[in-house]
Parts: structure tokens; sequence; C-alpha cells
């Protein structure tokens, strides 16, 4: 069982914001598309599966929760997407060092999560640019999440 160390929910309503503007127009394009005239099976798929594709990322942004929790390895890094229907979890044992950092849009790659840590070895969930937490894990793989007071998550890891 694991315990909480230190939490925060991220600002995310800039981008629930932008999502669902994007949302809404993406809809109504395939509507005023869809009156057009003639549907292949494909379009009608295309047209039930972007909305909803669009509705879930807004979920998954609606809520994202950044703890630290510890368990028998000591303090790692959880994250919650969308009330914890995604995890994301790194362990003590993979982190090699934490940093607070303050970072722009360029330098984390843009909004949203951003990377892969499988493919590119880097990976960034920014919600906002400045303040961040700059995780270094191993395999020379590094995770970037923009936090409000990263210096709480950097001493709390290092306990």
């Amino acid at each position: 069982m694991s315990n909480v160390l230190y939490e925060q929910r991220l600002r995310t309503g800039g981008l629930r914001a932008v999502l669902g503007l994007v949302t809404v127009i993406v809809i109504g394009a395939m509507v005023s598309v869809g009156r057009s005239g003639t549907h292949s099976s494909l379009a009608a798929l295309v047209e039930i599966f972007v909305p909803l594709l669009l509705l879930s990322s807004v979920a998954m942004v609606w809520r994202i929760d950044v703890r630290v929790v510890t368990d028998q390895g000591g303090p790692g890094l959880a994250i919650a997407y969308g009330f914890g229907l995604i995890r994301q979890r790194f362990l003590s044992s993979d982190i090699v060092s934490v940093q607070a950092k303050n970072l722009s849009f360029v330098e984390m790659g843009g909004w949203g999560y951003r990377g892969s840590l499988k493919v590119f070895k880097y990976a960034a969930l920014a919600t906002r640019r400045g303040e961040a937490l700059e995780l270094t894990l191993s395999g020379n793989r590094r995770f970037v999440v923009t936090v409000d007071g990263p210096e709480h998550f950097v001493d709390a890891l290092r306990k």
C-alpha cells in the first residue's frame, strides 16, 4: 500500500477550453459536411469516432492529479488523468534525479502530453508555461510536468 507525501491538482482550465473549442468546431464542420449529400460507411465511422476521441481527450484533461507516493521502495511520482481513468507511475528505483525548472512552451514541446518515454526518451505534461518538475529517469529518459511550487515535489521525492 502506498502513502501520499505531497499532492496537487493541475490547473487545466486553458487546456480544457482549447480542446472543447476544437471539439465544437470539428463537430460543427462534420454536421455541415454531413448535410451536403452522399455518405460512405467510412465517412459515417469518422463522424462517430472523431467527436468521441475529442470528447474523451477533454475528459482526460478535466482533472489531472500529481502525487508523490511512497511504498516499500521509497518515494515515487504518480499521475492520474481523467479522475484516475489512466494512471502513470514513476517508481523510486527509476528516478535518477529531480529538479525544479522554469520552462517555456518551446522547451516543453507545446501544450498537452508531448513526446514518448519509450520512443523519444522524453515526455512532457504541459498545462501551462513556467514552473515545472523535471525527472531524470533510468535509461537516459526525461519527464517534465508543470506544477505549482515544484520545489515541494523535489523535497518530497528526496525523502
